[in-house]
């Protein structure tokens, strides 16, 4: 079984449901490594910048003001990385390594117990492994594996072996060798395959889905990231498959018309906004066995109403907003989606996902009380950018229900629209003391009436239209609804127009066929304004965005249940869902880490509230469910979620069949197993 190193952890105080003996047996292990975690956090606490008038001198003092706050106030201690591999926290559990000397390991999937598949991201090797021995390849696909792609995610049928099925995501390549060169894959390279499991090797049966790979970006260097990757079964006998944005910016991005700045604009050299084969990213999907879409899907409607290649891919869509990420689980006592996101440089997000749930990537990251947070640090001078340079960090909004109005919405349809216009709305804002509102309903023939009647004074009235177009965005006009060429004066309640318009009073543009269905499915998607333009400014003085106003969306935003101020890269997340760990430990959710910049790579350990809604927290800090650390890969405010520390990169976490719990370690080339200690005097 290979080595089978037991190792103990004693640099965190247990949590505040093991006994007070425990407790003060861990103080007094633990004083002299927190002395030395005392001293470093001093010397950082000194080196910040947060204090740059106060001298070393007062090093003393705030190491005793440091000291005095954490015996206080905070139930654990900082961890400290050890060096000689994976340590727990908790003096019952041990750990000891299952199988080593494996090549990137990212998932694993038990056959039995003592018995599974490990997939190795840069060989393309499924490895067959038996009581902690390697029994075989038993696939070895040509892989891209440049950056983040490669063989990346595992999942077996729900009846399974009675149903041989095996599925896995990876990144195929043009020349079929295993490659890191970024450009040696298809655009649509990033694909889930179903193979049969004959007791010994995997033989490929169908292609269940192609996804996004190339990225070519104007500009812009190759790139290989933001693959997600992570695939499994849900209680539902679904597939869901984690897929990052592959670095798009279109509508699964939450810019509903693009980029920008000018509306109508390709995202890319492929096309866009839109959902199509080559923009269908940052989503987690959710499939038949087959690769079809369920027909109680959250967008099944949205998408058979919408049509074509993105409205066919709609349908296939769980959840939206995504950025990327490399863990999603289901938990096993609630039946929960939970996922864990990556943020740029701020807000690490864990979600419970909900069907249909937007989780508002590009436009926020983190809860929306925190978006100016999100916007000061992705806009620092050190940090500045989201990666991709054809969507600035200077356009997050500047308040959160700013943020909201800018979100791609999904909805079943949808005949009446309204828009409110006011300057603020203009680009660039305004202040006007003028105001409108306009109704437009689309009849049963086909036609669209309108009304538009003033709020406020306006002044020398020339001419309103409908532009192409989302928010922040200029666009052209493409139906006339008011002109004056004189100039008329409107007082509050006035009506400015009204009318019916139908298909030969619409204005063709570049990609915009002129109809009204076509106008019809842009206000639909929040691809279109109402502006109103006067002498004192020809450009528009008030402008309102078009939106549905006979039905609420089928999606929906939602808060992350819980995040990180400053990045802290999770990967694998799972729950412990025996009680061979201790009774205290069952149902908790395992986060491992995606870098090794935290404790060696960290597992963090979270409880669930009693309905199993929301994370539970015992530090008062975290009351609000953001850690607020002080820097990317730091701990602060995190502390008392300390599980395990020295995994490496943890890919994939899992409990197995014997009840333990097993992580995947990228970095370490292992499989480890966390397991329960015999307490002394017991059998």
């Amino acid at each position: 079984m290979g080595c089978t190193p037991v190792s103990r952890n004693l640099h965190q105080l247990p949590a505040s449901y093991e006994s007070r003996k425990e407790i003060l047996v861990m103080k007094i292990k633990n004083m002299k490594l927190m002395k030395l975690n005392l001293l470093e956090r001093a010397r950082a606490f000194g080196t910040q910048g947060q204090q740059p008038n106060r001298t070393s001198a007062n090093a003393p003092c705030r190491l005793f003001l440091i000291l005095a706050w954490l015996t206080t106030s905070v139930p654990v201690l900082n961890v400290v990385a050890q060096a000689t591999g994976p340590q727990m926290a908790s003096p019952n559990l041990g750990v000891r390594a299952v199988v080593t000397n494996l090549s990137l390991p990212t998932s694993m999937a038990f056959l039995g117990e003592n018995e599974f598949f490990i997939l190795e991201k840069a060989t393309g090797r499924v490895k067959h492994v038996v009581n902690g021995e390697v029994q075989a390849t038993v696939l070895d696909l040509a892989v891209n594996s440049g950056s983040e792609r490669g063989l990346l995610g595992i999942a077996l049928h729900p009846d399974f072996p009675i149903n041989p099925g095996v599925y896995l995501f990876w990144t195929q390549t043009v020349t079929n060798a295993d490659t890191t060169a970024l450009a040696d894959t298809p655009l649509l390279g990033n694909r889930v395959d179903r193979f049969t499991w004959n007791g010994s090797t995997l033989t490929f049966e169908t292609n269940v889905i192609q996804l996004r790979s190339f990225q070519a970006d104007a500009g812009q260097p190759l790139r290989g990231n933001h693959d997600g990757g992570k695939i499994t079964f849900g209680p539902d006998a679904k597939l869901y498959i984690l897929f990052g944005d592959n670095g798009r910016r279109g509508q699964l991005q939450n810019l509903p018309d693009g980029p920008g700045p000018a509306c109508g604009l390709a995202d890319d050299a492929f096309g866009g906004p839109e959902p199509d084969h080559a923009h269908f990213t940052g989503v987690i999907l959710r499939l038949n066995d087959d690769g079809s879409a369920p027909t109680d899907n959250p967008f099944f409607v949205a998408g058979a109403l919408r049509g074509g290649e993105a409205g066919a891919n709609l349908q296939k869509v769980f959840a939206y907003g995504v950025r990327n990420g490399f863990g999603i689980a289901f938990d096993p006592f609630s039946g929960s989606l939970w996922d864990a996101q990556n943020g740029d440089d701020s807000f690490t997000e864990l979600n419970r996902v909900e069907a249909g749930a937007n989780l508002g990537w590009v436009q926020v990251m983190g809860p929306l009380s925190r978006l100016a947070e999100f916007k000061a640090i992705e806009t620092r001078t050190n940090f500045f950018g989201l990666q991709q340079i054809r969507w600035s960090p200077t356009n997050i909004a500047n308040s959160a229900e700013e943020a909201l109005s800018r979100l791609f919405m999904v909805y079943e349809g949808g005949d009446q629209f309204g828009a409110s216009l006011t300057g603020a709305e203009e680009v660039p804002p305004l202040e006007t003391t003028g105001g409108a509102v306009v109704q437009l309903v689309l009849n049963a023939d086909g036609s669209l009436s309108y009304e538009l009647r003033a709020t406020g004074p306006i002044q020398n009235a020339t001419a309103a239209h409908v532009h192409l177009g989302a928010r922040a965005q200029n666009g052209p006009v493409v139906l006339f609804l008011f002109g004056s060429s004189a100039g008329q004066n409107f007082a509050a309640g006035d009506l400015i127009a009204s009318g019916t318009v139908n298909d030969t009073n619409v204005i063709a543009r570049p990609g915009f066929a002129p109809t009204i269905a076509n106008l019809v499915a842009r206000m639909r998607q929040g691809r279109a304004y109402v502006n109103l333009h006067t002498t004192a400014h020809p450009g528009g003085e008030i402008r309102g965005q078009v939106i549905v106003t006979d039905r609420a969306p089928v999606s929906h935003y939602s808060d992350p249940e819980f995040s990180w101020r400053f990045e802290i890269a999770p990967a694998g997340l799972g729950f412990i869902s025996s009680r061979a760990l201790g009774p205290q430990f069952q149902g908790n959710m395992i986060v491992g880490g995606a870098t090794t910049n935290l404790t060696a790579g960290q597992l963090f350990r979270f409880r669930l509230t009693g309905n199993r809604q929301d994370i539970a927290v015992d530090d008062p800090r975290l009351d609000d469910r953001v850690a607020d650390n002080l820097a990317k890969n730091e701990i602060t405010e995190s502390e008392s979620l300390v599980f395990g520390t020295g995994f490496g990169i943890g890919t994939d976490i899992q409990t197995g069949p014997n009840g333990n719990l097993y992580v995947v370690s990228l970095s370490r080339g292992a499989v480890y197993e966390i397991f329960r200690l015999r307490q002394p005097g017991r059998n």
